[in-house]
């Protein structure tokens, strides 16, 4: 009787710690005796695993702690295959191998049969299929492939204008204009076309309508060529130097970036048929909308009447804005001058504005004209008064 007791009363305490649910669940002799606390912590899963591996982020603190050779190695072997002949340079132009990625991301790389995270470089992964995206560096083939699509950059590029202006020649002594056209031409232009517009406009498109035209976008260098040109192994920063251009922006900046500026509609550029990713990049960031580079008034000015190149900060997620001064308010009277009776567009909009709130100026502006004038116009205005 006491023995029984005393079997009662273990089973009793061993129920109070937890230990009997371990064993009746298999545990036996010989086994390390697991308490509840300890199967709750074992079957939780680890709050690495909750992570997205469908999409990798440099901004993880993880790898941002480690240096970029760390996983991309200068040159890439495949350098010399994915540009031909005299194309090919020198560059990063392949994904990372898998023994970059093994250390860390052991556990999932072997989790299923087609592990999520092999989505990010291949793509149908599968063991009998190792083709890969193309790599971010080959822009044009990039951009038209599935991953490229609607793809948003975690970096900017660091380019400082005001370093790199002496260092090109200009066929025409004192043309500041040309120097620009080293890296930036106008985008589709119109040229000789008696046609202005990106696609065919609806019959009885009105005046004070949006429709997309050419030449309304500058273009950028697209990849590592124009910069390694010069950048060679022999120079500073070399061309294996990512961190010193390639600046990593804030964890938020992708989420932002994927939300188009006010002045973008992405159901007119639907209804237009814009579907090329330079178009929809630089008009959804408002780089322009109904401003031509290509109209003849504007291609007779210098870029640096509009644009401070030593001022541009190209690591800024909003891009290199131009002021409302830069359209006439500098004192050239272009747009902007003393009354509406000297013809300033600005002028006539900022009437109708104040007339009716309603009032939507569209001489410039696509969607952003619905908003209230900003205080930066008003100033413009009194800035050529004050010149009067």
């Amino acid at each position: 009787m006491r023995h029984r007791k005393l079997k009662l009363t273990i089973l009793l305490l061993m129920v109070g710690l937890g230990i009997y649910p371990a064993l009746a669940a298999g545990g036996g002799a010989g086994e390390p005796v697991e308490t509840a606390q300890r199967a709750k912590r074992r079957a939780a899963p680890a709050r690495y695993d909750e992570r997205d591996y469908s999409h990798f982020k440099h901004s993880v603190a993880s790898h941002q702690q480690q240096a970029c050779d760390a996983c991309h190695k200068f040159p890439s072997a495949n350098w010399k295959t994915v540009r031909k002949g005299d194309a090919a340079f020198p560059d990063v132009t392949d994904y990372p191998q898998h023994a970059s990625c093994l250390p860390c991301h052991r556990q999932q790389f072997f989790s299923g049969a087609v592990p999520t995270i092999c989505s990010n470089c291949h793509t149908n992964p599968s063991p009998r299929n190792s083709e890969r995206f193309p790599f971010p560096s080959l822009r044009a083939a990039f951009d038209a492939s599935k991953k490229g699509a609607g793809a948003v950059s975690e970096y900017r590029v660091y380019f400082p204008h005001d370093k790199h202006e002496s260092l090109f020649n200009s066929e025409k002594p004192g043309d500041k204009s040309a120097v620009c056209a080293n890296c930036h031409q106008t985008y589709q232009p119109q040229g000789d076309s008696d046609d202005e517009y990106l696609t065919r406009p609806p019959k009885g498109l009105a005046e004070t309508a949006f429709w997309l035209k050419k030449g309304a976008y500058k273009t950028a260098p697209p990849g590592h060529q124009a910069c390694f040109s010069c950048h060679s192994e022999d120079m500073t920063p070399a061309s294996k130097d990512c961190g010193v251009c390639h600046k990593l922006m804030p964890a938020a900046y992708t989420a932002a970036q994927r939300q188009p500026h006010a002045d973008f509609d992405p159901k007119l550029a639907t209804a237009m048929g814009i579907s090329d990713r330079t178009d929809l990049d630089k008009w959804s960031r408002r780089e322009a909308g109904k401003f031509r580079h290509e109209w003849f008034s504007h291609a007779e000015l210098s870029c640096q009447d509009c644009h401070k190149p030593d001022a541009i900060n190209t690591t800024d997620p909003k891009g290199p804005t131009v002021q409302v001064l830069s359209c006439g308010g500098d004192g050239s009277g272009c747009h902007v001058t003393p009354t509406a009776k000297d013809g300033g567009v600005l002028n006539l909009e900022v009437e109708q504005k104040r007339a009716s709130a309603s009032f939507q100026c569209t001489k410039c502006h696509v969607q952003l004209g619905k908003q209230a004038m900003p205080e930066s116009h008003l100033k413009a205005i009194a800035a050529m008064k004050d010149k009067k």
